[in-house]
């Protein structure tokens, strides 16, 4: 599905003590994915960038390739301003690309470009994995969130656990693990363009559950979650399958945390009856800023996004304990409190929330523990309607899919 979209990224060049490498927003990063529909400018008018042209080939270095120039603008001399390097992905770009520097070897990365497989290329899908149905559960299904239908069963997660946080990079699903009864700090991945089940990844740094979860199309955020609670935020890199460590603080302290994304911004709502909605910058590491309010304090709510707008829904209030039905929406680039959305179709809370950047699909939730899908179309304020089930009833889902708003 295209998306005219154009995304930039801040190219500097640093030497971490290997050598010269590129650092994108910040961050050394050896693998970045690139979507179909989607324009990706590599902006190299910092002054470190001067003699290191960014170019595309179709091998490292371009060792025994020519560069590639499909869809490929430069302009101006790197380090220098309005220097940048463009290219505009099609369904016809290379899957594995990489970026280089002309003048100097091993400097670049991977790019994937999932352009031809249903699962990575559509960005329709949506993953529901792990819950508690009421024991914890090590169900994987998916849905295609364009078409109303009841999920289907894709495979097994390595162990039950319910209070999951996931995410996506276009090609693998990931997993930080919540509680088969004792939080854990496992890491879960597997490739979502084939069927299967998920093998076990290096660990994260704590041992959470009810953590929020936003990402990049290159690293995940987990803030929060229980022992605690707590107000710590972690990050990882998708293609390392492995820990960062220690981003930043959120304002408060809590779990069961809603999450969502932008490709840039990532919202953390709610959590331990809290209404309030964090912010943060998903490239640079720092400590949460406040965003605003939830229309009321909330635990277990979920979150789905587009690239512009965030929707939160459902919940657990504190004593006597009551379930809401609320939808609310925020600009994820402003600031401010969540405006009344709708309704979703049952009260509920621990949903597991994923879009396809026009509709969004909220699944499962309790209690009591059901099997329903609610289905909205982002841009339109509206009550929920009928998508259809989940393959088992089940709460404290981790859900994504290749979609969502940090991989627009």
């Amino acid at each position: 599905m295209a998306r005219s979209t154009t995304f930039k990224y801040t190219v500097t060049v640093v030497n971490p003590g290997s050598g010269n490498k590129y650092y994108l927003d910040g961050i050394l990063i050896p693998y970045v994915t690139l979507f179909p529909g989607c324009t990706y400018e590599f902006n190299q008018d910092d002054g470190t960038n001067s003699g290191h042209p960014l170019r595309f080939a179709t091998q490292a270095d371009a060792a025994g390739s020519s560069e590639y120039t499909t869809g490929v603008t430069t302009s101006g001399t790197p380090g220098s301003a309005t220097a940048f390097t463009k290219i505009e992905v099609t369904s016809s770009t290379p899957f594995v690309l990489y970026f280089y520097c002309t003048q100097h070897s091993g400097m670049g990365g991977l790019i994937n470009v999932p352009n031809n497989i249903q699962a990575a290329g559509s960005g329709d899908m949506g993953i529901f994995m792990g819950g508690q149905t009421p024991s914890a559960s090590n169900v994987i299904d998916y849905v295609n969130i364009s078409t109303a239908a009841n999920a289907t069963d894709f495979g097994d997660l390595v162990a039950a656990t319910e209070g999951n946080s996931a995410y996506c990079d276009g090609i693998s699903a990931y997993l930080a693990c919540g509680s088969p009864g004792v939080p854990t700090d496992e890491l879960e991945s597997f490739n979502i363009s084939t069927k299967g089940n998920a093998a076990l990844g290096t660990d994260l740094t704590t041992a959470k559950q009810g953590r929020g979860n936003a990402q990049s199309s290159v690293r995940g955020l987990v803030a929060g979650g229980a022992p605690g609670p707590v107000n710590t935020i972690d990050f990882f890199t998708f293609k390392t399958n492995s820990a960062g460590g220690d981003f930043g603080d959120l304002t408060y302290s809590a779990f069961g945390i809603a999450g969502c994304s932008s490709p840039t911004r990532g919202l953390f709502m709610g959590g331990s009856y809290s209404n309030v909605i964090d912010y943060v910058t998903i490239a640079s590491n720092g400590n949460a800023i406040d965003f605003g309010d939830y229309q009321q304090g909330v635990e277990w709510g979920s979150g789905l996004s587009s690239n512009t707008r965030g929707v939160f829904a459902g919940g657990q209030g504190n004593n006597p304990y009551p379930f809401y039905n609320d939808i609310g929406y925020v600009t994820i680039s402003s600031t401010g409190n969540t405006t009344d959305f709708g309704n979703l179709q049952v009260a509920r809370a621990a949903m597991g929330g994923v879009s396809n950047n026009t509709k969004g699909v909220f699944a499962g939730g309790g209690t009591p523990i059901i099997n329903t899908i609610d289905v909205i179309t982002i841009t339109s304020t509206a009550n929920a309607t009928d998508f259809g089930d989940l393959t088992t009833a089940r709460q404290r889902i981790g859900a994504t899919g290749n979609g969502i708003g940090g991989l627009q």
